[in-house]
């Protein structure tokens, strides 16, 4: 019998979904806070989106509702967590829960018109691929856009004022730069984070069906630590995960291969932890500047 290949479209997506949490991660550790507040950006821009065109029927409308309520999570969390001092990943992680649980919640309340409606909303209509595998791919604009995004993202990071200040202040939150405000820097890299994530978020909701995916920026921020912070070597981790997300679908929904493959994407993670950060991870016992790459 021939292999059903069409599984294997869905590379492409899970790839760029991962690839556009593990940009908000870096952006959140440069912050100064953890990269686990990701978790819970997804959650609430997929809250966003549900919720949003269940009330307006506008794909639109939902996908401002959806980047408002990513970047309200982002700014909130932050300013809390230096209100009160908390530590950043436990405080980032709790927060992360609460709105994960609000996502369960929701999903669990009904049917829901994004979740259902045919033909799908927010593809682009009347191209050749309409009704076919590929539209999710060639009629997707976030999908189109996401290279982009990432593009942009990177370029932001590293080659201008803002980037050079944020993974200063996010090293030393205590510099005081002429001019520049580390809080507001801070804060502004959070909100770049939580609108990094709303693409990844539409498109785990247009192929995972009635029941979003839970715990990706995890796995995402795991890439980060082990590809040391860098956005080309944590892209590429991201691969080999959405690859293993990407072939479940052949284990069936039941048994033993099932769950082994629900599982291995964690496992993946945990072995990329094992074996590639110890450096990433390791205080330097050499005298270093603070801005040198190898310690941002």
């Amino acid at each position: 019998m021939a292999m059903d290949w069409i599984p294997l479209l869905r590379f492409p997506i899970e790839w760029g979904a991962l690839a556009l949490f593990v940009v908000a991660c870096l952006y959140w550790e440069r912050a100064g806070f953890s990269g686990l507040g990701v978790e819970g950006c997804i959650a609430t821009a997929m809250i966003g989106f549900i919720a949003g065109y269940d009330a307006t029927a506008s794909y639109a409308g939902a996908g401002a509702i959806a980047a408002g309520a990513a970047v309200a999570y982002a700014l909130v969390t932050g300013s809390v967590l230096q209100i009160l001092r908390t530590d950043p990943a436990i405080g980032t992680f709790a927060s992360s829960l609460v709105a994960a649980c609000g996502l369960g919640i929701l999903t669990r309340t009904g049917p829901h018109l994004l979740l259902t409606e045919q033909p799908p909303p927010g593809l682009l209509h009347g191209t050749l691929v309409d009704g076919t595998f590929a539209e999710d791919l060639l009629a997707n604009p976030w999908f189109l856009a996401t290279p982009i995004v990432v593009a942009l993202a990177s370029w932001i990071y590293w080659r201008t004022p803002f980037g050079l200040r944020l993974r200063a202040f996010g090293e030393t939150p205590a510099l005081r730069v002429p001019g520049a405000s580390a809080t507001r820097t801070r804060l502004i890299g959070l909100a770049l984070g939580g609108l990094i994530v709303v693409p990844g978020a539409a498109l785990l909701l247009r192929v995972s069906g009635p029941s979003p995916p839970v715990a990706l920026g995890v796995l995402a921020l795991a890439c980060a630590i082990a590809g040391r912070w860098s956005f080309a070597p944590a892209l590429l981790l991201a691969a080999g995960i959405a690859l293993v997300r990407t072939v479940r679908p052949y284990a069936g929904t039941s048994g033993p291969a099932a769950i082994g493959l629900e599982i291995a994407p964690f496992v993946l993670a945990l072995f990329y932890l094992v074996l590639l950060s110890r450096r990433s991870l390791r205080m330097s016992t050499a005298r270093q500047a603070r801005l040198d790459p190898d310690t941002l």
